[in-house]
């Protein structure tokens, strides 16, 4: 059998260019990332917008029945959990279905259907009323906001963030969309946060990223991740590694338009 050894200097030939060809790549990202601009931090505790009286009237009068009829023509109104109580979740202000219009985005909870699992809707109003009513079926979404239009069209993108326990492993993501007509456009999803104190109090970590993205018309997305010993979080969190590129994940969710 024939063995073929490399020398020494023909390893060292193939190590320079392939250095070389990091060191570039490298830079190139670092060059790319300059511009971008932080949109969510995963270490950071989100408070929850509550809702003017007229708004939580609407809410009663006319988003939360509209809901109500759309999930019972899908047959899904069946798999809400008996003690269910439908409820607005958090708003943010935004130009989410035109461009320069002054606008909220009302997440709220319909019902949860199982463990993580909800009915989840999201409420577009303009002076006071109801310009667009999307619904869906999803995790068990807990915070909404909106992003300075990360691709130049002039719209606000929605930024929905979800998270859940199970068998110990506590985690948290995020997913972005934007309402583009009759369309939703579905940016993809990331994990923000995840521990595993639920299975080792003493010992478990704490792990969350930073998400950044550079505007354009195929907005280019990068991640830092932090690092916190145990499970305190707070004002131990370290760094871990540099900036770097991050491709967001398929989202699997389906945006059905009611209004």
């Amino acid at each position: 059998m024939l063995t073929n050894i490399a020398s020494p200097q023909s390893k060292l030939h193939v190590l320079i260019p392939f250095l070389a060809l990091l060191a570039l790549l490298t830079a190139s990202a670092v060059a790319m990332a300059q511009d971008a601009k932080p949109i969510f931090d995963g270490r950071l505790e989100l408070k929850a917008t509550k809702l003017s009286d007229a708004e939580e009237a609407l809410m009663k009068d006319n988003i939360l029945p509209a809901a109500r009829k759309a999930w019972h023509k899908a047959e899904r109104d069946q798999d809400c959990m008996t003690d269910f109580k439908s409820e607005a979740l958090d708003a943010a202000p935004g130009s989410f279905t035109k461009p320069k219009a002054e606008q909220k985005a009302i997440l709220y909870k319909f019902c949860v259907i199982g463990q993580d699992q909800a009915l989840n809707g999201i409420a577009i109003l303009e002076n006071g009323a109801l310009v667009a009513h999307i619904v869906y079926e999803g995790d068990e979404d807990y915070a909404i906001g909106a992003l300075p239009d990360i691709n130049g069209n002039g719209l606000s993108e929605i930024l929905l963030a979800t998270g859940g326990t199970n068998q110990g492993i506590t985690w948290q993501t995020i997913s972005i969309l934007e309402i583009h007509g009759t369309e939703i456009t579905k940016f993809g999803h990331t994990e923000t946060s995840s521990d595993d104190c639920g299975i080792n109090e003493k010992s478990g970590k704490t792990k969350a990223q930073k998400i950044l993205v550079k505007a354009g018309p195929t907005p280019a997305f990068f991640h830092e991740t932090y690092i916190s010993p145990g499970c305190a979080g707070g004002n131990t969190w370290r760094k871990s590694g540099v900036m770097a590129p991050l491709t967001l994940e398929e989202d699997s969710i389906t945006y059905d338009f009611i209004k």
